[in-house]
């Protein structure tokens, strides 16, 4: 969905009688949530070589995810709900391991 000039609006929103309105958001959530990813992203670092049991292949993998999922809990609220739930799940999975 476009706004009024052309471009992706910078937040979601829905439309209500042929007005967009941006969604409100759950900032609780949003905060639970990217913290989450930050402590997954810690867990990656602290111990490479175990993330090999969440099947990563090699140190280099586990600090690349890691960076990039302190990058994606930055932008989490703007993410599309059905990645950000994927990616959500699969965080919690991985902080559910012993070595974590």
């Amino acid at each position: 969905m476009l706004d009024r000039i052309g471009f992706s609006p910078s937040r979601p929103v829905c439309r209500h009688e042929e007005k967009t309105a941006p969604m409100p958001r759950n900032l609780r959530r949003d905060r639970a949530e990217a913290g989450l990813l930050r402590r997954t992203a810690a867990c990656l670092r602290d111990d490479p070589d175990g993330a090999r049991s969440a099947g990563l292949t090699c140190t280099e993998d586990a600090l690349a995810l890691a960076a990039l999922l302190d990058l994606l809990a930055v932008e989490l609220p703007y993410l599309d709900a059905v990645l950000r739930l994927m990616i959500v799940e699969s965080c919690e999975r991985l902080l559910d391991r012993p070595s974590c």
